[in-house]
């Protein structure tokens, strides 16, 4: 018979003891392994996961694919910029693999064996996919690539890891209570899963972030005991190098790391060169790469830099010749103020509309008893304000997804609110309120704000089974069929043509003598499978950017209203509308869907 003196202390190890430890570690488990469910295999059809939604994680993600293939870091979309670059530094177009110089490799790099994990997987594995003999290629019947679902279930996995690595050093620094916080308002922060699900790198970043803040806090922690912190500081520039190889414009939060660590730790010159060794260690050899390739140690990536200076970056890209006229100091002066301006306008949605996380600004005038939160965090300030500084010369541009790949303000996030919410405790400790339920009705009421927008996420999906408009995924991948592995197609998407059709394709160039200079001289070798348009032309601003904007010169065909009788030497004579609602639309030199018996 259980006494009663058993009981009480089962419920003592259920609420105080390791019993409860494991209760709440098995429960944070259950709720992760649920949204992981929900969200990746969606079995309501709530549409919840539609695919991957932003052209910079397509572009990563058949990089990835080409790496598994064997084919090293090489790319099937085309930059007309890359053409030139390649032109004056190598001669000629390379081929037949084409490396790529614009995107960070490691995100690539840690996504191809994932990608081979399915290529090999048992059919019974996988969901909502007919069986194809090639798991790669994707079927006009699968509205979702079961590519897209890995790569997202990749980046959440990355989401969870860097939810433990910060829950154990926001411990480190103030106590189990804030770091339980910080790891509750993490995976209700929606801005997290809408990362996680579009299939950008920022959850590698996040993971690979955290684990450098450890070190950097346990650097701290070993100079105030007196004990050399240089091995720690090492640790992290390691991982703020792999940070950088992930997206280039982690280099920015490494900068702003490395200024505090030179005043703050001392001998000074030896914290300058350890870490200074260790992160130039880790970066040169893609340095050197890139070098080799297409003569730019940095690529294509520093002409993204020149956006609203020379235009949009699309419009830069699609450019084969830049022209500097005009440029001047001024411009650049009009570009910062308005990225700043935009970007501080718009803080509490880049910090997550974690109502706790802008706290960490007021935390900054309060005087921590702990030597670890009170340098930590002019640590944080020190390194966010170089990443808006980064941001601010780089851009923030959502193309059309409503997430920027370049956003830099996610990964302080989770620090932010940890300094935040100590700073609310103590405010509401001195309040000295007794009574119970007005603490819980509190803590209800902040963890409620905090959640909405992923509240939102869950409520309000819509129930298209595609990111429609511009992309479905069986109809691009019907490009496949209609080509020759050896053409190219140009399109207005050639990110989603090069991972759904896998297809090599153009960027469509600015102007329409430039695409016939393409194909008549076959400068990308190979010849010319088509042209493909979509809402990403078609959906665009009418007057701004079709009429007088970056696509004036295609306007006749984006608007579907082109002779081609009337155009001389223009090779795509066919032409067919696609869905959905004939939005999309092929050109081509001959009828290439029609099935025929011969």
């Amino acid at each position: 018979m259980v006494t009663d003196q058993q009981v009480q202390k089962l419920v003592y190890q259920m609420e105080e003891g390791h019993l409860g430890k494991w209760i709440r570690l098995t429960a944070l488990l259950s709720a992760m392994v649920a949204l992981f469910v929900i969200f990746i295999f969606d079995p309501s059809y709530a549409g919840f996961y539609k695919g991957l939604n932003h052209p910079k994680a397509m572009e990563q993600a058949q990089i990835a694919r080409e790496i598994a293939r064997g084919n090293g870091f090489s790319t099937k979309m085309i930059r007309p910029l890359a053409y030139s670059q390649f032109k004056s530094n190598m001669g000629a177009m390379p081929g037949p693999r084409i490396p790529d110089t614009y995107q960070a490799p490691l995100w690539p790099a840690t996504l191809a064996p994932f990608l081979l994990v399915v290529k090999h997987w048992p059919d019974s594995l996988i969901p909502y996919r007919a069986v194809s003999k090639d798991r790669w290629q994707l079927s006009t019947r699968d509205y979702i690539y079961v590519c897209d679902r890995m790569i997202s279930a990749v980046a959440m996995l990355f989401f969870f890891l860097s939810v433990f690595v910060s829950y154990f050093t926001v411990r480190r620094i103030f106590d189990n209570y804030i770091a339980i916080w910080v790891v509750i308002l993490t995976l209700a922060c929606g801005v997290f899963w809408q990362y996680a699900l579009s299939g950008l790198p920022q959850m590698l970043m996040l993971f690979l972030f955290n684990i450098a803040m450890y070190g950097f806090v346990r650097a701290m922690e070993a100079h105030n005991e007196g004990a050399p912190p240089f091995g720690w500081l090492a640790f992290t520039a390691f991982f703020f190098g792999l940070l950088t190889l992930t997206h280039g414009i982690a280099f920015w939060p490494f900068v702003g790391a490395f200024c505090f660590c030179v005043v703050h730790f001392t001998p000074r010159w030896k914290t300058a060169l350890v870490m200074s060794i260790v992160f130039v260690g880790v970066c040169t050899p893609w340095l050197v790469r890139n070098s080799h390739v297409c003569g730019n140690p940095f690529g294509l990536s520093l002409y993204s830099g020149l956006e609203q200076i020379r235009g949009s970056e699309a419009a830069i890209m699609r450019s084969p010749i830049l022209n500097y006229a005009g440029v001047s100091p001024s411009i650049f002066r009009r570009k910062i103020q308005t990225q700043l301006a935009a970007q501080m306008g718009n803080l509490f949605q880049f910090l997550g509309s974690m109502v706790v996380a802008p706290a960490f600004f007021l935390s900054l005038l309060h005087l921590f008893k702990k030597p670890a939160p009170r340098n930590l965090r002019w640590a944080l300030l020190s390194m966010w304000a170089f990443s808006v500084l980064g941001m601010t010369l780089f851009s923030l541009n959502d193309e059309g997804s409503g997430l920027a790949a370049n956003n830099l303000h996610i990964l302080f996030i989770p620090f932010f609110a940890a300094f935040g919410m100590a700073f609310i405790m103590v405010l509401w400790t001195r309040l000295e309120m007794p009574v119970r339920i007005v603490r819980y009705a509190f803590y209800t009421l902040l963890f409620g704000v905090c959640a909405l927008p992923f509240f939102n996420i869950l409520t309000l999906a819509t129930k298209s089974p595609v990111q429609w408009p511009p992309y479905v995924p069986p109809y691009i991948a019907i490009l496949r069929d209609w080509t020759q592995p050896t053409e190219i197609i140009t399109a207005d998407m050639p990110w989603a043509v090069a991972w759904y059709a896998d297809r090599k394709s153009l960027w469509l160039p600015m102007t329409v003598q430039s695409f016939l200079e393409f194909c008549d001289y076959e400068r990308l070798g190979g010849k010319s499978g088509g042209l493909y348009l979509t809402p990403v032309t078609g959906n665009a601003g009418l007057v701004s950017d079709i009429v007088k904007g970056d696509y004036k010169d295609w306007a006749p065909f984006i608007l579907h209203n082109v002779n081609i009788a009337n155009i001389k030497d223009f090779p795509l004579r066919a032409v067919t509308p696609m869905p959905i609602d004939n939005q999309c639309i092929f050109y081509s030199d001959r009828d290439r869907w029609t099935e025929r018996g011969d």
